[in-house]
């Protein structure tokens, strides 16, 4: 018969033994989960796109009365803008997420009609309304992003503008500033926005200095496989416009859809955004009330990733 101290001593042994397995197979979960995480990159910076995007503003006036008496809200301001998204991963840890602008823009604007007053003497009878198009600014855009898991996404990063030298629909300027992204996905939302402020630096010295902030939020709910709703406004100041003078404020939101066209991944959306607040120029409020936008994406899964393509992570 074995003795007390003999079955204490199995027992601590035994005890022991089960604790150094426990141990062990800790060790081996904590091993799964850490290489679990390493192997669900972040989304966000798994896939290329080729973004293309149509905002129209309607009823939108040329120039201030106390410029043309005639000016009304008959115009409409158009840009379209490709964005190609692509990321490089740099190791395991950190990636450097790129975005270039290419911006096509179409504004109002008028040439004076030169003529004799009923005094005879030089005047400007009239403006020759008309709408200018043309390459705007170009702006690339690079952000370095640490691999936080499936859930966050967060980078900060540079941006800088280039004038296309069109000299009538671009700012002239060369401009430089800070930027900054953060993401939360998870489930059917995703929330977050990115930002940018620039400054010029250099550029043509007769066109207007540019001190300009850029937020453009996202929040989207996944309805079901295709369909989601999506609210990505674009918020921005001009801090070189009087206090509160060059602000814009739109709120609103749409409907998107993700499909495949011969098996090449896609998304499309219409939005509206009711201009809530709209900058001013000469006491005026020349820009329309409603923005209309299309969005057209097109995804290139990377080849490090391990992911299943998701319908949306932007």
């Amino acid at each position: 018969m074995m003795s007390p101290l003999s079955s204490l001593l199995c027992w601590r042994k035994s005890h022991a033994l089960f604790s150094l397995f426990a141990c062990g197979l800790g060790i081996l979960c904590l091993e799964s989960v850490s290489l679990s995480v390493k192997a669900r990159p972040n989304p966000i910076t798994s896939y290329t796109r080729l973004w293309a995007e149509w905002d129209v503003v309607p009823n939108t006036q040329w120039a201030p009365r106390s410029i043309d008496p005639s000016a009304s809200q008959d115009r409409s301001v158009q840009i379209f803008k490709l964005q190609p998204v692509v990321p490089f991963r740099i190791n395991d840890d950190w990636t450097v997420l790129t975005r270039t602008i290419f911006r096509f823009v179409s504004l109002p604007q008028a040439d004076p009609v030169l003529g004799v007053s009923p005094a005879g003497l030089p005047a400007v009878l009239g403006f020759d309304q008309k709408n200018q198009a043309g390459l705007s600014d170009v702006s690339p855009t690079a952000f370095l992003v640490p691999n936080l898991g499936s859930d966050w996404t967060v980078g900060l990063g540079s941006s800088i503008v280039f004038p296309t030298g069109d000299g009538t629909v671009d700012s002239g300027k060369v401009s430089a500033g800070p930027a900054f992204l953060a993401f939360y996905h998870r489930g059917p939302w995703i929330v977050g926005a990115r930002m940018r402020n620039i400054w010029s630096f250099a550029g043509d010295p007769e066109r207007d200095d540019v001190n300009t902030l850029v937020v453009r939020g996202l929040l989207r709910y996944q309805l079901n496989r295709s369909w989601y709703l999506i609210s990505s406004p674009i918020i921005a100041s001009d801090w070189t416009q009087p206090e509160g003078k060059g602000w814009i404020v739109p709120v609103g939101g749409g409907l998107g859809y993700s499909f495949r066209l011969g098996g090449q991944p896609m998304q499309v959306s219409l939005e509206g955004y009711y201009n809530a607040v709209k900058p001013q120029f000469a006491g005026e409020e020349l820009l329309g009330d409603w923005t209309i936008r299309t969005q057209w994406q097109v995804l290139f899964p990377v080849s490090y990733t391990h992911l299943t393509l998701p319908t949306n992570r932007e």
